[in-house]
């Protein structure tokens, strides 16, 4: 699956690294999409937290799928893509679409 292609080479992108920055409006967004991500979770986070390692969109995503299975993927990634498209997220749209793609 292509999915696992890409957790090998995770990378950090702009607009989602979880470091400080300088620009307040780009740190509330980063944020704003992390918190997205684990509230759309199809399982309880809080019994099964999020590990330290988890730094890119990427990892997150290897993380998720140890835990969900396919068909709960791609509910995951539809649900993310209608919360972009009601915020008007480009960047967490292409997110959801780019893991759309591999189903």
């Amino acid at each position: 699956m292509a999915i696992d292609r890409r957790m090998n080479a995770a990378f950090s992108r702009p607009g989602w690294a979880s470091e400080a920055d300088t620009d307040s409006g780009d740190t509330l967004m980063r944020h704003r999409r992390w918190r997205i991500m684990e509230s759309l979770l199809p399982f309880d986070s809080t019994l099964d937290p999020l590990p330290a390692w988890v730094r890119t969109p990427e990892q997150f995503v290897g993380w998720m799928s140890c835990r969900i299975d396919t068909a709960g993927l791609k509910s995951y990634f539809r649900e993310i893509q209608a919360v972009a498209k009601q915020t008007c997220d480009l960047e967490l749209l292409r997110f959801a679409r780019k893991y759309l793609s591999d189903f």
